[in-house]
């Protein structure tokens, strides 16, 4: 279910627009001059790109949270904006409009969707070595940096947008490399169910004590914690098979949840999860991919929960 923050409205429609397809709808004269159309140019991706940035924190957050397997227009939503966003007039406009609202959370959502579009620019364009069979070098490839100059602008805005995310998230894991930051940082800035995947199956050594950092940016924990608490065993984005990392990260998601939920007031608590799993007494939870009957007594609030909520 899509946020009502993030619903998408009739006059978005223009963020499918091409600056060509745009101009041809202006009905520009065919006849005018190189100077004249260079002018005419510019001024058409000022307007385009200027209607983009108004609406990039809500139209990304649609798209970061929408299913890219069935929602076809949250993917032709996609495909038109990854395509405006290689050209850095169009991120230096978002980023001007950004900075004049200056709000952090979305900063975040458009952080987080700059570095869905930088990814998979990178899964499709960056070459690596060619070997043979006895593992030497046959083809070099050019070198990363050298390879990523048609979106460094992309990068740069992202280092910008969730730069202190980023830094958050190395004091926290100091064994992961600067990449690895980024994404992880990308993913605590969705905050929502795909958090939580993208990071089991990230496979890295990391802790759910990452979440914390979410409370820096969005003020509560709620809604990332709702959505951990309704993630399904048989989700298909899940790993069937958990490593040894995402075992660990598993292991201190169920604790992260319990520490959370144990650390309010028990009515609170209550009121929480009645709102969560939409009902008050013998609710099934036996298929969920973290069962809070399972807490153990070190936990009494959960376990006074336990009795009154769910089913034995």
């Amino acid at each position: 279910m899509i946020p009502t923050q993030n619903r998408i409205t009739d006059s978005d429609m223009i963020m499918l627009e091409s600056v060509d397809s745009y101009l041809q709808k202006q009905r520009v004269p065919l006849s005018c001059s190189p100077q004249e159309k260079f002018f005419v140019v510019q001024s058409a991706k000022e307007y385009l790109y200027s209607e983009i940035a108004n609406r990039i924190p809500r139209v990304a957050g649609y798209i970061l949270s929408a299913n890219m397997e069935t929602d076809e227009f949250a993917k032709g939503l996609n495909a038109s904006l990854s395509k405006h966003l290689m050209d850095p007039i169009c991120v230096n406009i978002i980023m001007q409009e950004l900075g004049r609202s200056n709000d952090s959370v979305s900063n975040c959502i458009v952080g987080a969707y700059f570095t869905k579009v930088l990814n998979n620019w990178m899964s499709q364009n960056i070459k690596t070595d060619e070997k043979n069979k006895k593992g030497e070098v046959v083809n070099a490839a050019p070198k990363l940096e050298v390879q990523l100059e048609p979106v460094k602008h992309i990068d740069a805005a992202i280092n910008m947008l969730l730069g202190f995310m980023i830094a958050q998230v190395k004091a926290k894991c100091v064994n992961l490399n600067e990449s690895e930051c980024k994404a992880v940082a990308a993913c605590l800035a969705i905050n929502n169910s795909s958090t939580v995947i993208d990071l089991i199956n990230s496979d890295l050594p990391i802790t759910a004590d990452l979440f914390d950092i979410i409370l820096s940016v969005y003020g509560s924990l709620d809604n990332i914690m709702r959505d951990v608490l309704l993630l399904e065993k048989t989700n298909a984005d899940l790993p069937t098979k958990l490593s040894t990392n995402q075992t660990a990260f598993v292991d201190s998601l169920k604790r992260w949840v319990y520490r959370n939920l144990q650390g309010i007031p028990i009515q609170q608590s209550y009121q929480f999860l009645v709102a969560t799993y939409g009902a008050i007494n013998n609710i099934d939870i036996s298929n969920k991919f973290i069962n809070l009957r399972d807490c153990g007594n070190q936990y009494p609030n959960i376990v006074e929960l336990n009795k009154q909520l769910f089913v034995k």
